[in-house]
């Protein structure tokens, strides 16, 4: 008889999603095996732009350093809508401090994580191919086929990343809602000896489009719509001939390309699962949601995915909350989606208008990006930095309408801001969170014996319950903070940013997730009723 292995956390599936939730719970201690079907990382470079939040996220992770060795800043796109002078999208406008696409092939993606998911500890199961997975109400029970041997495995939870294919979502008969959008696209990695460019470089007519990525090694990324090609039988292959001449029919001027390392033709199409979350299975990435590469939105939403669940996990396996605190993945991750999904479709929409009304797109959208705050807002947006959970349900009830507006409330981005701690040992607030996971500023402002009192005591009641899940911080604008304790340090808020960026005042409690988003911000000072509040968070 087989005997089943036992784990806390099934991953399925290693791409960037999968080795992502390996990291984040192996950063956490959390018992998981992860099973892929490959026998290594993918050598080719598929998704290639990597978005300010999701760097955000690696910077969580402590792996962004890693990252930021392997590619380079690509600071926006030119976009040849019709005439001779392209419109520019700059990205330096993004709010945070990594405001560019940072280009670098998914290959290398998924060598850095499981690079760094070995050098912590942990592996990826290789060349195990699921066959079988069963949902019961104690966990989720799954059989691999692994060089001829049948394996059994049972898991309290199980991630499937197993792709738009997925084999999880197969069995479970989950939907995978939406439709096929029609259209052929060309894709190309190539040399083009003639063209020397550090943008985006994309041109839009009624014959097509085309768009070049540029590579840090030189090389070049290059997808199209020919619209001479489109209704022809499906066909994956695609020579270098055949690139060539849809450019040449597309361009007003071409380019030579040679030294091809991948030559595909692909299509689109937008689907997602009704539920993120159906019982004890979870899906992210391609499993959860696939739509058109416009953008470069669908690999960091997967790895977004994996950020907001695995801290999640690690906090019901914990005890520290109860199961269902996992519903807020499905009810925070699927809204982010559904709209990225609606925006990619409505941008292919416009790519693919012709005559007046492909006249009337160029038009407007020479003149819209003539303005600075215009670009701004598509910067920002494109880089997932807006992507924030404060309308949620279970976020609007930890809300607290006595905060001032602009205050940072329930499920809000955190930036990043460096925090004075003594003027030799100042650190920034996102190594804090990756050193620490949840974080609480309590703003005593000043030398403020009844805050300072409150703070030691909703400390002593937060180690009673959670243990060391919580570092507290007390926060002050200046001068010299006396306590009767040195186990909560002082931060001085000498830049006012906790104050004018975050909300904060006197007498305020913020509690920051481990993913960078408010937990909540309290203006009470009664140690019980913040004892409510937290409570309240992790139920």
């Amino acid at each position: 008889m087989t005997s089943v292995i036992e784990t806390d956390v099934l991953i399925i599936g290693a791409g960037p999603s999968g080795l992502m939730a390996a990291n984040e719970l192996q950063k956490r201690d959390v018992d998981f095996i992860c099973l892929e079907k490959r026998a290594g990382p993918s050598e080719l470079s598929k998704a290639l732009g990597i978005q300010a939040r999701t760097i955000e996220m690696f910077e969580l992770l402590g792996i962004h350093k890693s990252f930021l060795k392997k590619g380079y800043p690509g600071p926006g796109a030119k976009l040849h809508l019709g005439g001779e002078k392209p419109s520019l999208v700059e990205l330096y406008h993004i709010k945070s401090r990594y405001p560019y696409l940072f280009i670098i092939p998914q290959s290398q993606t998924e060598t850095i994580l499981e690079d760094h998911l070995q050098t912590s500890g942990g592996k990826v199961e290789r060349e195990h191919e699921v066959v079988e997975v069963i949902q019961s109400d104690r966990g989720v029970y799954v059989s691999a086929v692994h060089e001829g041997e049948l394996k059994k495995y049972f898991s309290k939870y199980l991630i499937a990343c197993d792709g738009a294919h997925s084999k999880v979502r197969e069995d479970l008969g989950v939907d995978f809602i939406g439709e096929d959008e029609g259209l052929t696209f060309f894709l190309g990695d190539v040399d083009i000896p003639d063209l020397n460019e550090i943008y985006i470089d994309m041109t839009l007519n009624d014959r097509g489009a085309v768009a070049f990525f540029p590579y840090g090694d030189g090389s070049y990324r290059v997808v199209g719509m020919g619209r001479a090609k489109q209704g022809l039988p499906h066909q994956d292959d695609l020579s270098l001939k055949e690139l060539q001449e849809s450019m040449n029919t597309i361009l007003k001027l071409s380019y030579e390309v040679e030294n091809p390392t991948w030559l595909t033709y692909f299509g689109t199409a937008h689907r997602q699962v009704p539920n993120y979350r159906s019982g004890r299975v979870f899906f992210i990435g391609d499993a959860a949601h696939i739509h058109n590469p416009l953008g470069g939105q669908g690999m960091n939403l997967g790895l977004q995915d994996a950020a907001n669940l695995g801290w999640k996990l690690d906090a019901v396996l914990k005890g520290f909350a109860d199961d269902a605190f996992l519903n807020s993945y499905h009810e925070e991750r699927s809204p982010i989606g559904k709209e990225i999904l609606k925006e990619t479709s409505a941008m292919l929409k416009v790519i693919n208008l012709v005559g007046i009304g492909g006249e009337i797109r160029n038009w407007t959208g020479k003149a819209a990006l003539t303005q600075s705050w215009i670009e701004g807002i598509i910067a920002n947006r494109l880089s997932h930095v807006e992507n924030e959970y404060n309308k949620t349900e279970r976020n609007k009830k930890l809300r607290n309408s006595s905060l001032k507006r602009g205050a940072l409330q329930a499920g809000k981005r955190v930036p990043d801001h460096l925090l004075f701690f003594d003027g030799t040992n100042d650190e920034r607030l996102y190594p804090l969170i990756e050193k620490h996971g949840y974080l609480c500023f309590i703003y005593i402002d000043a030398q403020n014996q009844d805050l300072i009192d409150y703070a030691y005591s909703f400390s002593e009641k937060v180690k009673e319950k959670y243990q060391n899940l919580l570092k507290i911080f007390l926060v002050a604008k200046g001068g010299t903070i006396r306590t009767d304790g040195d186990e909560l340090p002082i931060i001085y808020d000498v830049h006012r940013d906790l104050k004018k960026e975050l909300g904060m005042d006197k007498g305020h409690t913020l509690v920051i997730r481990p993913d960078g988003h408010v937990a909540f911000h309290e203006t009470s000072t009664d140690p019980e009723t913040m004892m409510d509040k937290l409570n309240q968070f992790f139920r």
